[in-house]
């Protein structure tokens, strides 16, 4: 992970040449959480097909709200495409987190609005003694997509919606774990 963010401020400190094309933000926002807990009952070692209690599957999910603040950059590639990708600190309940997204925006006309999509990397900074046993991951993977307004005054607005790819719990066939994030915030760009 720390490879991964020398990586992310390399190629946005090499694109900060050229000032016209390249532009650093600061955003915070709402963060929304939906977490999707699912047992499959026929991967079960003590499943018995004749048994009515262990069929099908059990799902359950919680959701929490939270808060997230963070840095990052945009580099125009041309007047209706550009790269972006920030850093974010996201907290929500006792759990604290960051969030990496990278996006591909596509401008619609001339005007502020744009549509975006492209992979989110979150990694659990804060729940250390949950992962000694190797049994569950920090990182999700996850893809997302979203909308955008750009305002003339160099503030913008942002929806984002991430669907986590990878199963929290690691080399496990009968349990599934997956967090997806709404984040909703204003940044300002300079």
């Amino acid at each position: 992970m720390k490879q991964f963010l020398l990586f992310l401020f390399l190629i946005f400190s090499s694109s900060s040449i050229s000032a016209q094309e390249f532009k650093w933000d600061v955003n915070a926002g709402y963060l929304h959480t939906n977490a999707r807990f699912k047992v499959d009952y026929a991967n079960l070692d003590i499943y018995t097909p004749d048994d009515p209690f262990l069929t099908g599957s059990f799902t359950d999910t919680e959701t929490a709200n939270g808060f997230y603040i963070g840095v990052g950059g945009q580099y125009r590639l041309e007047s209706a495409l550009a790269l972006s990708g920030h850093v974010n600190y996201a907290r929500y309940t006792e759990s604290g987190f960051l969030q990496v997204p990278l996006a591909l925006h596509y401008y619609i006309a001339d005007s502020g609005f744009n549509i975006f999509a492209g992979p989110q990397f979150t990694y659990d900074i804060e729940d250390a003694a949950i992962y000694d046993s190797g049994d569950v991951t920090r990182l999700n993977i996850g893809a997302g997509g979203g909308v955008g307004y750009e305002f003339s005054n160099n503030l913008f607005l942002e929806a984002r919606y991430t669907f986590q790819l990878n199963n929290f719990f690691q080399n496990e066939t009968t349990a599934t774990l997956r967090t997806n994030y709404l984040n909703i915030g204003l940044g300002y760009r300079f």
